[in-house]
């Protein structure tokens, strides 16, 4: 059975954003299993506070939770594999992120899910990112495609995919679950050849964010058939899973034109969001 692998999730319940309690952790199990995933490493949010506790309070929580989801998982027979990592919040402190207990993957202190803020640049990141590829460790840059500034980044962005980090998006971006731009920069990276994972960052089991990995890769293996979407849900995420060496290619780095790019988003945004096409963001009506 080929398997299919989600390396970036919150469903550890009552740690973060995600589920509030263990059972709304087992309906995203159980969500998972339909979907057909096999492999699910849970990223709790790592924030500051976290990064710098020297005891390790709240990690000491995760894990305990963790292990309590993975014992009700093993209890329902659910055919899931569950692994620990984080998602750590840039700060100049990720560098510290071998020090404390799983934030690496599995703790094999080879790779690192780094999620920038969403609205706000963030600095000194390239320097960050280079001390951690010294250090051995791999960054992977969490959901670009998401940030507000990205186009005010995205020449550093190809200069760390050379330097050696992965690049993650969200399936649910893919599918315009998370607004026009992120659907856009999502697809685009992808065309671009700029990614190297595609996962969940599932909060709760709902259609918008759940594991709608699959469905992200079926409607795309028709527009884009020469992308190996198996690599990206299946052989490189199971990699990073194991701690092994993933290699990637660069070329795609000297080979993408932002002028280019920018005019075909400046295009989308206005059929989609200016003059409302195919816009699949519903908006609330104002009461």
């Amino acid at each position: 059975m080929q398997r299919l692998v989600d390396i970036h999730n919150h469903i550890i319940f009552n740690v973060d954003d995600g589920p509030g309690t263990l059972e709304q952790s087992m309906d995203m199990m159980r969500q998972a299993v339909k979907h057909g995933l096999t492999d699910i490493v849970a990223t709790p949010h790592q924030l500051e506070n976290d990064q710098v506790s020297v005891h390790h309070e709240r990690q000491n929580k995760v894990i305990e939770n963790f292990n309590r989801l993975k014992d009700e998982v093993k209890k329902e027979k659910l055919p899931l594999n569950l692994y620990l990592g984080s998602e750590l919040y840039y700060t100049t402190y990720v560098v510290n992120a071998p020090k404390i207990p799983f934030y690496t993957y599995e703790d094999k202190k080879k790779y690192a899910l780094i999620e920038f803020s969403l609205n706000w640049h963030p600095e000194g990141y390239k320097e960050v990112f280079y001390e951690l590829i010294q250090n051995g460790i791999t960054p992977i840059l969490a959901h670009p495609a998401r940030y507000s500034y990205f186009w005010e980044i995205v020449d550093d962005i190809i200069d760390l995919v050379k330097m050696g980090t992965l690049i993650q998006i969200n399936a649910g971006s893919l599918l315009g679950y998370q607004g026009t731009q992120a659907r856009f920069l999502s697809e685009m990276l992808l065309r671009e050849g700029l990614v190297h994972v595609i996962a969940s960052d599932a909060h709760r089991a709902r259609r918008a964010i759940g594991f709608n990995m699959p469905r992200a890769a079926e409607t795309f293996k028709v527009k884009y058939p020469h992308i190996d979407f198996e690599a990206l849900t299946s052989a490189n995420p199971w990699k990073i899973v194991q701690g092994e060496t993933l290699d990637i290619d660069d070329e795609p780095c000297y080979k993408f034109d932002k002028k280019k790019q920018y005019k075909l988003w400046k295009r989308f945004y206005f059929i989609h969001d200016v003059l409302g096409i195919d816009n699949k963001i519903k908006r609330k009506r104002k009461k």
